[in-house]
């Protein structure tokens, strides 16, 4: 009887040892395959959280004329409170951003460069800073082609310093391109302009300082028959004022890509300059009247759309 107990002590004693040894095995197994899984694989609560989409996207351009060389407003609202590095806008297919490498205007974010690569255009802020949630940003970048007809949207995200996903990607509403039709006016006709007294409008000549009446401001658009060009502006004050200085036109240079601008008075710094180039063959009024009469023919129309001079 003694014997008996003995062994059902001894058989007990080696089941608990058994059992301690597959627990341990086991929780060895178990650490090794979770250090050996890939940080994608891992349970939801190791998952990256995915970036906010952002919001309030508009996409403005300022013509919507196939291959018009023209501004776009970009907006878009931030969702989530980052420091912004780098905004990336995707355009589709049919689009040419080879000459759209400097901003007009930004509202809500740092000073920066543009660049662009294949259908990516990409500002990047010089000295990045923390941006909130719902911050609205504006971005004015002129000499984005449509080279295509249609309805088309932009994608846009926001990138941290470290090239890590803030905001997006996210889908801007549909915005139309159209072609030029027969009442339409074509581009190539006649363009409007904007000049800010910053690195771009200063590369045009447009420096407003206070002092200089006269300015010879370069365009490429200003070519062609001389006969045909014609400059017309619009002065802006930067302070709001009634009276900004009055301006006039004192001819076009086609050969060189320049037109002259004299001043009545000196525009002061941060005046903006808009302008309108129109290039179309002049309509010359001709006379039958009479002597004993006061009437006129009628003006001879010389235009390459039905539109333009009509009288309806």
């Amino acid at each position: 009887m003694l014997l008996d107990i003995k062994n059902v002590r001894l058989i007990q004693k080696n089941r608990i040892t058994s059992k301690r040894i597959f627990t341990i095995s086991l929780s060895l197994t178990l650490m090794v395959f979770v250090f050996n899984m890939s940080p994608s694989s891992l349970f939801p609560i190791l998952k990256p959280v995915s970036a906010a989409g952002l919001t309030n996207i508009s996409i403005l351009p300022t013509s919507n004329i196939v291959n018009a060389r023209t501004t776009y407003d970009i907006y878009f609202q931030t969702a989530t409170t980052g420091t912004i590095k780098t905004i990336e806008m995707t355009f589709p297919a049919g689009f040419d951003l080879t000459q759209a490498t400097r901003y007009i205007e930004r509202i809500g974010i740092g000073s920066g460069s543009l660049s662009s690569t294949g259908s990516i255009l990409k500002y990047t802020v010089n000295s990045p800073e923390s941006v909130s949630a719902g911050k609205t940003i504006r971005l004015e970048i002129a000499k984005i082609i449509a080279t295509t007809a249609g309805s088309f949207s932009v994608s846009i995200k926001t990138l941290n310093t470290g090239g890590g996903t803030i905001d997006g990607p996210t889908n801007s509403g549909l915005f139309p391109i159209k072609s030029i039709e027969g009442t339409d006016i074509s581009p190539a006709f006649m363009i409007r302009k904007t000049l800010n007294d910053d690195d771009a409008g200063h590369a045009q000549n447009w420096n407003p300082d206070g002092i200089s009446r006269t300015f010879s401001i370069q365009d490429g658009d200003i070519s062609g028959d001389p006969n045909s060009v014609f400059v017309s502006i619009m002065m802006q004050d930067p302070v709001g004022g009634t009276f900004p200085p009055v301006c006039s036109v004192r001819g076009t240079n086609t050969a060189a890509g320049f037109w002259h601008i004299i001043c009545d008075d000196a525009p002061i710094d941060l005046s903006k300059l808009d302008y309108i180039i129109t290039k179309l063959p002049p309509n010359v009024a001709t006379s039958t009247a009479s002597a004993s009469s006061t009437t006129s023919s009628t003006p001879t129309i010389s235009s390459p759309f039905d539109s333009i001079g009509s009288t309806e």
